[in-house]
């Protein structure tokens, strides 16, 4: 079995049509909530590791389409898998089948999006681990890194909220950055609080 860790970086599409400018505008949906949806957003890195190997893949181009081929082809050479995310369910999954089915790419896996069904399954989201099915809060990566000592050396300061402004200043090697480093970070909080649990329940 492989544990393939998964992050990705999305940026808000340029809207042209005037009409959904103009919904947009009166939904008051910011460019911040955009880039979180992808109906308009689009994906500009996949971050992929598997563990206890060293080489994290870093898949970048202004070509999604090519992302997203990268991303499945990458899946099939590595069966069988689970993959792990921080908050996949909601985010990472949903978006990349999305953007798959709109650049007209087949999806030869289906990931599930089931919370209910997730330690079983081929999907582990450490989001929903930690927030106990949303029995508590939902703390991000770098805060479970410091309640449990797992803090990992980091380049820069860069977060989620920089990731467009980084992209219109064309510095795409910060925003790759930035993903390895999430990518290192959630296979350390999964290796040392996750997968010994995840083992158990599946025996």
């Amino acid at each position: 079995m492989n544990y393939i860790f998964l992050d990705i970086e999305t940026v808000p599409l340029e809207i042209t049509h005037e009409d959904v400018r103009n919904y947009l505008m009166d939904k008051k949906i910011s460019k911040e909530r955009r880039s979180m949806d992808a109906n308009y957003a689009k994906i500009i890195v996949i971050g992929l590791k598997i563990l206890n190997n060293e080489e994290i893949k870093l898949f970048s181009s202004d070509n999604e389409k090519e992302l997203l081929q990268n991303f499945w082809n990458f899946l099939r050479e590595n069966t069988p898998f689970t993959i792990v995310t921080h908050n996949g369910y909601k985010f990472d999954i949903p978006f990349l089948v999305l953007r798959s089915c709109i650049n007209n790419i087949e999806t030869p896996f289906q990931i599930n999006t089931n919370p209910w069904s997730m330690e079983r399954s081929n999907h582990f989201d450490t989001m929903i681990f930690f927030s106990h099915y949303g029995a508590f809060t939902n703390p991000n990566l770098g805060i479970l890194s410091k309640l449990h000592n797992l803090e990992i050396a980091s380049e820069g300061k860069v977060t989620g909220a920089d990731v467009e402004r980084l992209y219109n200043e064309g510095k795409l090697e910060e925003i790759k950055k930035h993903c390895g480093q999430d990518i290192k970070l959630l296979e350390k909080i999964f290796e040392k609080l996750c997968l010994d649990y995840l083992k158990r329940v599946r025996i």
